[in-house]
């Protein structure tokens, strides 16, 4: 009788659930709180490139950098906290808008969702970070498999600033789940290309299980969340998400609530 080792599957199948459990408890998203600095995520904004000024600093435009508060990198930026908290010791990305409204304003490192038909959950905190400002970022959060691109719920339009105002942090979140396992990349574009105003920051980036976000134990939001079909929007080629293992035919939810600090 021939014998079998049966040990190589054992081993896939203890990987397997070391993975899932990592998964369960894990934020996918790199440095999303910031506090390890400038790591864990691309941009096609420079760098931290300040302009002289006798004022003090001032940012660039299609600039970005790491920051305990914006008036470190700008002289006309509010002394506003991060949103993790919302005190000197902890840091988050401040970006002066680019013109150029093709570029991508902060990308995560690549994603690795290993659970295909189960709910996922995005979440991020926005700021406006220029004490008087009249002319706000169009910001929108987009997941792809870095050749196409789907919406991760409607553009968060800061422009009713009657309700929006600089220095207070404004939550967004929309649920989903995926048609399949693969790998995936989050981004934040801004289709404003004013050179004045425009300014924004950004915080505690979540994506993983909906059961393990931030957010879940609260379940931020009471109205009707909306659902819509996301349209695939490819980069170059007319890509799908769904011939390329993505997002396939889903119905996203997604609600918002602010939090004035």
């Amino acid at each position: 009788m021939t014998r079998r080792n049966h040990l190589p599957i054992r081993l896939i199948s203890i990987a397997t659930v070391a993975m899932l459990a990592a998964e369960a408890r894990a934020n996918l998203i790199a440095n999303g709180d910031f506090s390890n600095g400038n790591t864990g995520f691309t941009s096609q904004y420079s760098y931290n490139t300040n302009n002289s000024n006798p004022n003090g600093p001032e940012l660039a435009e299609g600039a970005y950098a790491v920051v305990t508060k914006p008036s470190d990198v700008h002289f006309a930026w509010g002394e506003y906290y991060d949103h993790t908290s919302g005190n000197s010791s902890g840091k988050y990305f401040v970006a002066n808008a680019s013109n150029d409204t093709s570029k991508t304003v902060w990308q995560s490192n690549s994603i690795s969702v290993s659970q295909a038909n189960t709910p996922y959950r995005f979440e991020a905190w926005i700021q406006m970070i220029y004490p008087f400002e009249s002319n706000p970022p169009s910001l929108s959060f987009e997941i792809g498999d870095g050749t196409a691109w789907t919406s991760l719920g409607q553009t968060l339009d800061l422009s009713d600033l009657d309700n929006y105002g600089p220095g207070t942090w404004y939550f967004t979140y929309v649920d989903g789940q995926f048609a399949s396992a693969g790998t995936y990349y989050v981004r934040l574009k801004n289709s404003n290309g004013a050179n004045g105003g425009n300014d924004l920051g950004l915080d505690d980036i979540y994506f993983g299980l909906r059961s393990a976000s931030p957010s879940f134990p609260t379940e931020p939001g009471v109205v009707t969340p909306q659902s819509f079909n996301p349209t695939p929007v490819p980069e170059p080629a007319s890509l799908g998400l769904a011939a390329t293992g993505g997002l396939a035919a889903l119905g996203w939810t997604m609600r918002r609530r602010r939090r004035r600090d």
